[in-house]
């Protein structure tokens, strides 16, 4: 039995990463990712099942990122009801998402906008879906802390509310031809707008 190696199955990733990236999905062949690895093809099948396998390996740790990003949302720090009125709290959240987008470009672009025809299509849509359970577990978490806030909000706001968090997400991945300051601005303004409106609703 062949032992597989973890310096040729990271070579291969390497690749395959730089193939979806420059080429797209479609494009991508194993066999063009085997040639850029330096091994050959029958090789790549030694660690990855095929193209849809290697698709999904290759996002993985943005994924795994995303969704640590999404659940720190209910983490401790942040179930306090402070986080309404200190900025340091809010700023902190849009940080993070801000250095996802920064450190994982690339892969969100291929994740959001180009993974059709393989098992992470529609995904954008799974976004929105975890972080609308999110923010339902949020609410409950907040009442049990703090019984006099309004947690009566409509679990379809609730939907509308994390799609539009996402699209401005999207925007974000997708358009690199603002400056820091101007990104950093108009987050600064959808804190404040967005911030203002969950106070009205919770009555906080």
């Amino acid at each position: 039995m062949q032992t597989l190696k973890d310096d040729i199955r990271q070579r291969i990733l390497a690749a395959a990463r730089n193939e979806f990236i420059t080429a797209g999905v479609r494009r991508t062949s194993i066999r063009k990712v085997a040639h850029k690895a330096g091994v050959a093809v029958g090789n790549v099948y030694n660690y990855f099942s095929g193209k849809d396998q290697l698709f999904c390996e290759v996002l993985r740790p943005l994924i795994s990122e995303l969704n640590r990003y999404m659940r720190s949302h209910n983490e401790e720090r942040h179930l306090n009801i402070d986080v309404f009125s200190v900025r340091t709290l809010q700023d902190e959240h849009v940080g993070a998402m801000r250095r996802l987008v920064k450190n994982f470009r690339p892969e969100l672009r291929l994740l959001l906008f180009n993974a059709e025809g393989t098992p992470l299509a529609g995904y954008k849509e799974k976004i929105v879906d975890f972080q609308t359970k999110i923010g339902a577990e949020y609410l409950q978490l907040m009442k049990a802390r703090y019984p006099h806030i309004d947690v009566d909000i409509s679990p379809f706001f609730l939907h509308i509310s994390s799609s539009t968090w996402v699209n401005i997400f999207c925007e974000l991945v997708e358009h690199d031809d603002y400056s820091e300051q101007e990104v950093a601005r108009a987050l600064e303004q959808y804190e404040i707008f967005g911030m203002a409106g969950w106070k009205a609703l919770m009555k906080v």
